[in-house]
């Protein structure tokens, strides 16, 4: 905030590194990804094959393109009973009367609803399958992304047999499918049936280059929410009042979390609200960057190629040029009207080509964690500061511990 005020909306941090600290400037730099920029490369490569695949840096190649339909709002809709019975299950699990760790738990269950609206059928194989590789990734130090692909460190090692393992376990799913070993019917909504009735639509066999996409997205449906639901049972403790307005909408709800579908889940709009702010507040992907690649006049500078430019969720978030009173947690701005340009300064997801493929399903996963959470327990903080906070990767609350309780007349079944 004190670089903005001092610098503006784009300053320069240091040589051939830029920051953006206004709303639309960010947005439209994230919008011209694939053309004036790119994101950095990966932990996680892609075999040859598979990048020619793809045109113009889309998230899916040509012949999975049809898939993105499974992670729309109307794809990820068919999945909600699911869901909701997933984190029913997680809010009937938490041990009460005492201070419990949050990450370990809400790992779990967010494993499990990956899975299952990754795989349907064949999540009960495929649970937890990403959890080593996740925890690797977690662990790896920076350099590891920015040293050239060549150089083969154990790091990038162990990551390389971790992603190994998962394509070839996801693959082994699809010639059981293809060999009609599977359950799973060709008109399931989990994504991998999506992936593979897009590859055949294209003419491309399922196993070329389906493992090593979904293997990926696999991981990532597993890490940011767990991140962003951790922030958001936090928040759940140090604001009674609106849990209590939360755990109100969530009252209306079926009884049996089987039952609840997209049309329960929308009406929810304080629950929603509450969701948002906590990913206002605590954007998991806090930073992103992206390279010049080409050169490029931004802002009264010329970016010469490999120009690194940096784009913060989390400044952004807490400008008071786009969100009053930014450091108060206040779910019900977002049933008013915001100041102008609180949309592009609001980016939890990110935006353009790489906008996160998950967002749908992300919000949905939250919303219905949260809901359940509130309908049935108190959650408190057993001290003032009952975290560790780390930006390593990702905007963390590294070894959170919270109290839970039931609340009356919801027990549990």
């Amino acid at each position: 905030m004190e670089g903005a005020a001092r610098h503006g909306d784009f300053w320069e941090y240091r040589p051939n590194v830029f920051v953006v600290a206004g709303g639309t400037l960010a947005r439209h730099i994230l919008v011209r990804t694939g053309k004036e920029f790119l994101p950095p490369r990966g932990v996680f490569p892609l075999p040859e094959h598979v990048r020619r695949a793809f045109t113009s840096h889309t998230l899916l190649p040509d012949d999975l393109k049809a898939a993105r339909r499974a992670f729309s709002h109307n794809g990820v809709s068919q999945s909600t009973g699911v869901l909701a019975c997933e984190a029913a299950t997680l809010a009937k699990e938490w041990e009460t009367g005492r201070a419990v760790e949050v990450m370990p738990a809400m790992r779990r269950a967010m494993s499990r609803m990956g899975a299952q609206f990754c795989y349907g059928a064949d999540a009960s194989g495929m649970t937890h399958a990403e959890l080593r590789l996740a925890h690797l990734r977690d662990t790896a130090h920076p350099r590891t992304t920015y040293l050239p692909p060549q150089i083969l460190t154990p790091t990038r090692l162990r990551l390389r047999r971790g992603l190994h393992d998962l394509v070839r376990r996801i693959d082994d799913v699809i010639e059981r499918r293809e060999g009609g070993m599977a359950p799973a019917a060709a008109d399931a909504s989990d994504v991998l049936s999506a992936m593979i009735a897009s590859a055949r639509q294209h003419g491309t066999p399922p196993g070329r280059n389906i493992p090593h996409i979904l293997a990926p997205l696999h991981v990532a449906a597993q890490e940011m929410p767990t991140r962003a639901a951790a922030w958001m049972l936090l928040c759940l403790a140090e604001h009674p009042g609106a849990a209590d307005r939360v755990a109100d909408e969530a009252s209306a709800l079926p009884a049996d979390p089987g039952q609840i579908t997209a049309t329960h889940a929308a009406r929810m709009r304080f629950t929603d609200a509450f969701v948002r702010e906590t990913l206002r507040m605590y954007p998991p992907n806090w930073l992103a960057e992206r390279v010049v690649t080409v050169p490029v006049h931004l802002a009264g500078h010329q970016l010469a190629r490999g120009t690194r430019v940096l784009v913060s969720p989390y400044l952004l978030h807490r400008n008071p040029r786009y969100h009053r009173d930014p450091s108060r947690f206040r779910p019900q701005r977002w049933l008013e009207r915001e100041r102008p340009g609180a949309t592009d300064a609001y980016l939890p997801y990110g935006a353009g080509p790489r906008l996160c493929p998950g967002a749908a399903l992300a919000t949905l996963e939250l919303t219905l964690v949260l809901a359940l959470t509130a309908r049935h327990l108190h959650v408190s903080t057993p001290h003032a500061t009952p975290y560790r906070l780390t930006s390593l990767g990702a905007l963390t609350p590294q070894d959170l511990r919270l109290v839970y309780r039931r609340r009356e007349g919801n027990l549990l079944c």
